[in-house]
This record gives C-alpha cells, structure tokens and sequence, in this order.
C-alpha cells in the first residue's frame, strides 16, 4: 500500500469516531464520479462529502461558488469536467500548487505551467449523428462546414454559458480569430442553429430526429449507445480533435489539506484513468501507459489531438460567451 495511504488510515485511528473528512465540489457527472469518490472512503477511511453540480448550471455553478467562499474556504478539492474555468479559478487565486511529484506520467500539455491543476481522464467534443439521416453517411469534416445550406435547420448546439460547450466556442475563437469566428456564428445563426439546454438534450434532439447533427461530447454519445440507442458519431479533425480533460485543483487555504491531498492523488492515478476509461462515459486517459479496454478511447486512436494553449484560451472565454449570447441567443 503507498505510504501516503498508511499515513490516512493512521490518522483515521487518531481522530474519533468522526475521523478525517474531505470535501470535493464536483461538476463531473454524479453517475461516474459517485462510485470513485466511494471508493476513496471505503479504501482510505477518508470521508468523502461530495457537492456535485447540477445539468441546469453545469461546471459555471461550482466555478461560482467556489469564487463567494474564496474568503473562507469549504471546500478542498475541485474536480471540473473541463480545464478553462479553472485556469481562470487559479489565476484568481483559489487553487494553490499542487506538490512536487503528482501524476508523474500525465504530460505536461494537460497541466498547468505553474502546477496549480492538472487534468486526467478527458472527453472528445464530437458530432452526434443521426445515422438515418444524410449526415449519418457523409458527415461534416470540420465544424466550419455546419454552415452549408445541406445542414440548414438540421444542427443543434447547447447552450455555451454552461458547461463544454462554451468551453469549445472559446477554443475556436483563439484558434480562429475573432473574424473568422464571428463570421461563422452568423453563418449558423442564417442557417438555423437550434440551441438546446445542454449536451445530452442536443444529442436527444438527433435522436428524435429533430435534427441530423448534434455538437456535443463523445461520453453523451456513449451513454445512450450502451443501452442499445443507434447513434452515430463524428469527430471534426480538420483543426485537431478537441479532447478536454477532467482537472483536479486544491482549494488555497482549504479545511482538510492534507485529506485534500490525498484525495487529489487518488483522482489522477492510472486507477481511476482506468475506470473511467471503462466506464459508459469512455474518458479518454491521459497518463503514460494506462489501460484501455476494448471499445475505449485512447490518444493514439484519436489522430490530431489539437494543442491548446489553455491560459490563451480561457482568457477569451468570456468573450466567446458574449459573441455566442449576441448571434445566437439574442432573437
């Protein structure tokens, strides 16, 4: 057993019956990180008080929070289901460094270059197909092309002021340029984008067969593929395949650091890379030599994975939100 797990169990003698706690706000899906964070409890002793986010303020909610108790912290870890509000949360101050030596096999392209957060375990953004549908035999090779007069009405998109999918405008946006960004909004707003709630709606709506195309992520996909739903699925690799991490920040001046910790650890192993690799929402790993099953996602099978610079990107995230909010949102 690792020595940082001997430590635990030892402290969990020494505090009562009430024994250590740590706190985690959550914004990856509850029905995946549940039974990790129980897992935790029941091996280390550490008690796990989870406070996940909810569909209607996905990854903002916690990210807000997070913000009104900077004064007086709650909370110890933050695992975000995306890295460019937390590279914002950690220029403001609220994570603290990680220490030396985390997640050694995770490259240095998905952690910060002050090693304030680091991701693991991402997801792919992706085209949700409907499979009986033109777009099922011949799909869009780059989200550029969702602009053409053949997809006019036939494209959903969720709303990007929550969750990933504001995080995928603002990487276009630096990736792009503001013109050709701009430009590409207007296109879809004349071609009749239809904005649905969040990601799992937008791929309901290509079920249904409201629409042929759904930009969304590649775990809402599978979710619904494994319990039988045929539904067809597309990366657009023109620019590189966008894979966001999951990311675990330490809270600055959190109630349980050293728990905290040990918790952080847990949730950047190849263990739980592996599990969540495994599970319905096939996460793609990211550290050096963990396991994929058959079925899975891993980085090799992916092609070209676009590099981000993430601290470029989040600094124009809320920029892309306004730009989105204008052309789309405001009719």
């Amino acid at each position: 057993m690792k020595n940082w797990l001997w430590i635990f169990l030892f402290v969990a003698g020494c505090q009562g019956q009430s024994g250590p706690v740590v706190t985690i706000y959550c914004a990856h899906d509850r029905a995946h990180s549940e039974q990790i964070l129980d897992l935790f409890e029941k091996e280390t002793g550490i008690r796990v008080e989870a406070i996940y986010d909810t569909e209607a303020s996905k990854t903002v909610g916690l990210a807000e929070r997070l913000r009104a108790e900077k004064a007086r912290p709650r909370c110890d870890v933050h695992w975000s289901n995306e890295p460019l509000r937390s590279v914002r949360l950690a220029n403001e101050g609220i994570y603290r460094s990680l220490p030396e030596g985390f997640a050694p096999g995770i490259a240095t392209k998905w952690r910060d270059p002050q090693n304030r957060w680091c991701g693991f375990a991402g997801r792919v953004r992706a085209l949700a197909l409907d499979p009986q549908s033109p777009a099922g035999t011949k799909p869009p090779t780059s989200v550029r092309d969702l602009v053409d007069e053949q997809w006019r009405d036939k494209v959903a998109l969720a709303d990007p002021r929550l969750g990933t999918t504001g995080t995928h405008m603002a990487i276009l946006k630096w990736a792009w340029g503001e013109a050709d960004f701009t430009t590409w909004l207007q296109g879809l707003k004349e071609n009749g984008i239809r904005i649905a709630a969040s990601n799992s709606a937008t791929r309901d709506r290509v079920i249904t067969g409201e629409v042929w195309i759904g930009l969304t992520d590649t775990d809402d996909i599978e979710v619904v593929r494994r319990r039988g739903i045929d539904l067809g699925e597309g990366f657009t690799e023109e620019d590189g395949v966008i894979l966001l991490p999951n990311v675990v920040g330490l809270i600055e001046g959190s109630p349980h650091p050293d728990e905290a910790e040990a918790l952080a650890r847990w949730l950047l192993s190849p263990r739980v890379e592996e599990m969540l690799a495994a599970s319905s929402s096939r996460q793609v790993p990211l550290g050096k030599g963990t396991k994929v099953g058959p079925g899975g996602l891993d980085l090799n099978s992916l092609g070209n994975v676009m590099t981000i610079d993430w601290s470029a990107a989040a600094e124009t995230l809320p920029g892309a939100i306004k730009d989105v909010e204008r052309a789309l949102l405001d009719r």
